[in-house]
């Protein structure tokens, strides 16, 4: 097995040149530097991964943990972080938390045991706020929470536009003449959740429609969830004209509700989703959605995490919330079709 020693002989160099070389941690001249990746190639070297984040005190790998690998949502979001995280000579750990808080934070954990310079977390939900994260030291170990986040806790944020991009679609469908509108809300314990839910809300005060407390249902960001609330809203004496699904699974829920009852959308039944899914578009209705920037998500939260990681950004935590739109299509009963750009009320 060659050692360092090996590449400096071949590379006519010293052994500090080549570790110069491996860490980065002084300029090396480009023809040098080449060189000495020459002779690592040729002599199949690598460098020892532990002793070097020793060296370092940087592991040059950063964790991140998703809450269902399942949700076609998320995967746009992993790769958007992983191209900004590879760009910057970063390896990326995966965790699928399952929508579990307990496996989340054992994720956490293991991945912090492993030195991590940093995470990218999508929270699953939890109630109350779990300890783990308000013990959490930003400081010492760089955080941003991406999609989800817990108000008060340390670390950066980086969101979708909740609130304009729900208030959007309510406001879409009070224009096409529903007033009978209910909602589908993920679980509330989720900063996200709450704001699609006060988006919906912003929207009847605007035209100064009542709340329905019958319209507002508590769903947890699964088929499931869609499908049981839409049969409930469908079995009340005087059902809803118009449903706005918090995401797409639930979405995919009430679709199965209103096929199983026979019905017709938009005819018998107007639907508009928060979140956009590739085939929304072709099917029959196609579906008119609210689309989240899920890529740019996963690619500014990674920037970000770099920027505290490498120490030029510092201060206290911030927040970007990135614009959504809402794509009009057949399912909210509309004429028209095309894009929206979110705008807050």
């Amino acid at each position: 097995m060659a050692k360092i020693r090996d590449v400096a002989t071949l590379a006519n160099v010293s052994t500090a040149t080549v570790s110069h070389v491996i860490n980065q941690t002084t300029y090396v001249s480009p023809a040098l530097r080449q060189r000495v990746i020459g002779a690592m190639r040729e002599l199949n070297y690598h460098p020892n991964a532990v002793a070097r984040s020793l060296k370092t005190k940087q592991s040059k790998t950063v964790a991140m943990v998703i809450p269902d690998i399942t949700n076609p949502f998320f995967p746009a979001i992993v790769r958007g972080a992983e191209d900004v995280l590879r760009h910057e000579g970063y390896t990326l750990l995966l965790g699928n938390a399952d929508e579990d808080g307990k496996t989340e934070e054992t994720y956490y954990n293991t991945f912090h045991a492993k030195r991590v310079d940093g995470t990218l977390l999508i929270i699953s939900p939890h109630s109350p706020t779990p300890e783990y994260l308000q013990k959490h030291n930003p400081d010492a170990f760089p955080i941003v929470y991406v999609d989800r986040f817990y108000r008060g806790l340390p670390g950066d944020v980086v969101i979708a536009d909740n609130v304009g991009g729900s208030y959007q679609a309510v406001c879409h469908l009070i224009e096409n003449g529903h007033r009978w509108i209910a909602i589908i809300t993920g679980p509330l314990e989720l900063v996200n959740a709450r704001m699609r839910l006060d988006g919906y809300e912003r929207a009847l005060t605007k035209y100064r429609i009542p709340r329905n407390d019958n319209f507002v249902r508590p769903g947890r960001f699964d088929a499931r969830s869609g499908y049981e609330q839409t049969l409930e809203l469908l079995e009340l004496r005087k059902p809803p004209t118009a449903i706005f699904s918090c995401n797409a699974l639930m979405t995919i829920g009430c679709l199965r509700a209103i096929r199983e009852r026979g019905l017709r959308c938009p005819e018998d039944l107007a639907l508009v989703s928060f979140d956009d899914l590739e085939w929304f578009e072709l099917y029959s209705p196609s579906i008119t959605a609210v689309s989240q920037p899920a890529y740019e998500l996963g690619s500014t939260a990674a920037e970000l995490l770099v920027k505290r990681i490498s120490g030029t950004l510092c201060g206290p935590p911030c927040r970007k919330v990135l614009t959504t739109r809402l794509m009009v299509r057949e399912s909210s009963g509309s004429n028209s079709k095309g894009a929206l750009r979110s705008s807050g009320p």
